[in-house]
């Protein structure tokens, strides 16, 4: 038996996520520069499958690690997670859990590719049960993007989804390339809380503690020994005098 996402009533679960600000999210889309340059109107489409797939993932728990986003929406995901403690705090809000991102890190083979495309269709059947035939718009967004012609708003197809997707374990404890263990700490953007428990691509122990801070004391030592001998010979080489021809 699959581990479900949440134990809240499903309704009250799909109206928080309907109520999610993901206004910041979408600032950072829209950012041409640090973002993907998206136009406000794409913006608010691809919010809008975002939520359809967190609302996906709460009604159909069963099938929730089957269930595949488009790739647009799963870099709206990876943004939404990188504002790491607005996520924690989302996450907690409308689950009461922290749900996990899982991408495709291994090899692409021929049994990867076959379960990719049994995922795809998986998520046609149950998109085309909650849309009916405005089930590719729900997936994929109702705004096209001209360099997106060929591939968006049309039908799920294994070739359009994303390598990666929900991972709902018992005792939450699933992570993005990582592994993460009860009393772990992690930062990002050096923003600490107490009690956090996410590790990013790497298992986080106490015993490391110590040694990481006495190497990042060591490192700190030498770059200040560093700075001071440069200023040194800054101040020696100034104080020698110019000399001038005759």
């Amino acid at each position: 038996m699959k581990a479900h996402l949440t134990t809240r009533p499903v309704q009250h679960v799909i109206a928080a996520i309907q109520a999610l600000d993901l206004e910041p999210v979408k600032v950072r889309m829209m950012d041409p520069v640090r973002g993907e340059g998206w136009t406000r109107e794409y913006a608010d489409s691809i919010e809008t499958t975002y939520k359809n797939f967190l609302t996906m993932l709460v009604k159909y728990p069963e099938d929730a690690e089957d269930i595949a986003l488009s790739e647009d929406a799963d870099e709206f995901w990876h943004t939404h997670i990188l504002q790491t403690i607005k996520y924690a705090e989302d996450c907690q809000e409308v689950f009461g859990n922290f749900l996990h991102h899982s991408p495709h890190l291994e090899e692409i083979t021929p049994a990867y590719t076959d379960k990719k495309v049994a995922s795809a269709e998986k998520t046609r059947q149950l998109y085309e049960r909650e849309f009916g035939a405005g089930m590719d718009a729900a997936w994929s967004g109702s705004v096209i993007k001209v360099e997106n012609v060929a591939s968006s708003g049309a039908s799920i197809r294994a070739a359009n989804a994303a390598s990666s997707g929900a991972s709902i374990h018992a005792a939450n404890a699933a992570s993005s390339g990582a592994s993460i263990r009860a009393g772990n700490a992690a930062s990002s953007g050096a923003s600490i809380r107490a009690g956090n428990a996410a590790s990013s691509g790497a298992s986080i122990r106490a015993g490391n503690a110590a040694s990481s801070g006495a190497v990042m004391l060591a490192r700190v030592k030498k770059m200040a020994a560093a700075g001071a001998r440069i200023r040194a010979t800054k101040t020696v080489r100034s104080s020698v005098p110019m000399l001038k021809a005759a």
